[in-house]
């Protein structure tokens, strides 16, 4: 994501909750990494769409430095955060797959 590269993992389903009672969570200790639980991502619906951009969105707050933002800040961030996720980011392709899948 912009200058970012970002490793996601994903773990299974008790390494989630039995050691960090947590879908995901996002490191930003180099090298950034996303861990996400792997039997919610294989669900490949809006639940592991949501779970991803959750923890993406973690990212954006650090990419930014959004600690003290004030509302249009963040709003700009986070947009252009979205714009970057849509347009260019390596995702991309998984995420249209999630919604053409899952949409009418």
């Amino acid at each position: 994501m912009g200058p970012f590269k970002v490793n996601i993992r994903l773990l299974s389903h008790d390494t989630s909750y039995e050691v960090s009672d947590q879908q995901g969570s996002f490191h930003s200790k180099p090298p950034l990494t996303i861990n996400l639980d792997e039997s919610i991502m294989n669900m490949h619906n809006e639940v592991s769409l949501n779970l991803i951009v959750h923890e993406l969105f973690h990212l954006c707050h650090y990419q930014y430095h959004l600690e003290d933002a004030k509302e249009e800040v963040l709003v700009n961030a986070q947009a252009n955060f979205m714009t970057e996720l849509l347009m260019r980011s390596n995702l991309k392709k998984w995420i249209k797959s999630v919604i053409d899948k899952n949409t009418p």
